[in-house]
């Protein structure tokens, strides 16, 4: 009866707390807030053994750490480090980090009492080896998907937690025959956390890039709440990165066909990756950010979103021939000088990171109305693309040096409108017409919901 009233606590949580929560600046008030009481942990602590009353506390503690992320970025600033190896280890009512080296995953099952009420069937126990040496178990909802369970391994990792316990942490049981018990060694220090951030070594991964973030993001649909934490974390990453860096990791200029074909697959085995965007830019809007603590974190009150027709082989695109498809980047500044807006024209190189297949609906109104109406509205996909800055590579302008073959520019010019006035004034129109039909085909601006939906 005992375990139903705690995890029904668990799952509730009364309204003047959700009102009282964004007053909660610090981690100790939150903390407060939430009732994660340190008297109550210390049972943790004096525990001879992992047991069901750990167990309790331990499952309440995870269930009310989440917390929005502008506070979460304000309490890395205050946060104590973990011992190192060795040194006097206690468990205090302030939030640690940690750096270091994961070496095991394996998820803890829940008793059924909690997995039914909360929906799910364990949490994970991450074991880290801190780069001073402590070894340290967390409980986290979720450690990175990519990360094997039940196997060793070696990724980079970091974290920020609440200590639990020096003397015992859970041992996950039961490893499918082909994988590998949970260590022998005892850890020095038990952290429950909200999550395990991995920094692979990468050009994104040494720049702070938390790869475990794009573990929500979603493919084939416009942006949902699970994409905003790694959206913004890319955003800012990028700003420590150099363009030709992001270039020459990515190659150049590749091959678009993977990253506008659905049927390719591409996105879940390369997001994150380097990419270098060679095209027409139709639109260049800035974007302001609105949250304070989103400006803190990218050093920024907006971004550029813009949308880049790249040549492509002739496409049949629901029954329309097409040599080009538009690829949405995202990038923290332009050029000097580069015109923006609506209705632009502008080449650009965008080299960037492959974030997510973004869809966006399209109608096309200059079709006939009863085709369109047959069709009725449109979902396309394309590449969403995240940068730190573009190139502008406007078109040189003739020198001024040179009158003679300005001359003789111009001249060849007016005997062709001579002899094909017509053809001419046809293809500008029909160039016009090309670009007006781009500018139609675009999708809507790409608007992100909080982290709530």
């Amino acid at each position: 009866m005992a375990g139903l009233v705690l995890a029904a606590m668990l799952l509730s949580r009364s309204a003047d707390t959700q009102a009282a929560d964004p007053a909660a600046t610090d981690a100790a008030a939150f903390l407060k807030l939430r009732g994660i009481d340190q008297a109550e942990r210390s049972g943790i602590e004096a525990a001879v053994e992992w047991n069901a009353a750990a167990e309790g506390v331990a499952i309440k503690v995870l269930e009310r750490l989440t917390a929005p992320a502008g506070l979460v970025r304000s309490w890395q600033k205050t946060a104590g480090r973990v011992p190192a190896a060795g040194e006097s280890l206690r468990v205090g009512d302030g939030l640690v980090t940690a750096r270091g080296r994961a070496v095991f995953v394996a998820p803890w099952r829940l008793p059924d009492e909690f997995a039914t009420r909360l929906g799910r069937p364990s949490y994970d126990v991450v074991r880290l080896v801190d780069e001073r040496g402590l070894v340290v178990d967390v409980l986290v909802a979720s450690a990175p998907q990519e990360w094997p369970r039940w196997q060793t391994i070696d990724q980079p990792a970091g974290l920020m937690g609440l200590p639990l316990a020096t003397a015992i942490a859970p041992r996950p049981s039961d490893p499918p025959a082909a994988g590998q018990p949970w260590p022998d060694e005892q850890a020095g220090l038990l952290l429950a956390a909200p999550l395990v951030a991995w920094y692979p070594d990468t050009l994104l991964g040494r720049v702070g890039m938390d790869y475990g973030l794009f573990d929500t993001v979603v493919d084939g649909k416009q942006l949902v709440s699970g994409d905003t934490a790694a959206f913004f974390a890319l955003l800012a990453a990028v700003g420590q990165t150099d363009p030709q860096a992001i270039a020459a990791a990515a190659g150049g200029p590749g091959d678009v066909m993977p990253l506008i074909d659905p049927a390719r697959k591409w996105f879940p085995s390369h997001r994150g990756d380097p990419l270098v965007i060679d095209g027409t830019a139709l639109r260049a809007r800035r974007v302001p950010i609105d949250e304070p603590f989103r400006r803190q974190e990218l050093g920024l009150d907006h971004y550029w979103e813009l949308f880049v027709f790249v040549e492509t082989p002739l496409l049949d695109v629901d029954g329309r021939m097409q040599n080009s498809f538009p690829i949405v980047c995202c990038v923290r500044d332009l050029p000097a000088g580069m015109p923006t807006g609506e209705r632009i024209n502008e080449r650009v190189r965008v080299p960037g990171f492959a974030f997510k297949r973004y869809a966006y609906v399209f109608e096309a109104p200059h079709e006939k109305p009863e085709r369109t109406a047959s069709r009725g509205t449109e979902r396309r996909q394309t590449t969403l693309l995240i940068g730190p800055r573009a190139s502008w590579l406007p078109v040189p302008a003739a020198p001024a040096d040179r009158p003679f073959q300005i001359l003789l520019g111009l001249a060849a010019v007016a005997a062709l409108a001579a002899m094909f006035g017509f053809g001419i004034l046809y293809g500008s129109w029909s160039v016009n017409r090309t670009i007006r039909r781009s500018q139609a085909a675009l999708p809507d601006r790409v608007d992100l919901p909080d982290e709530n939906g």
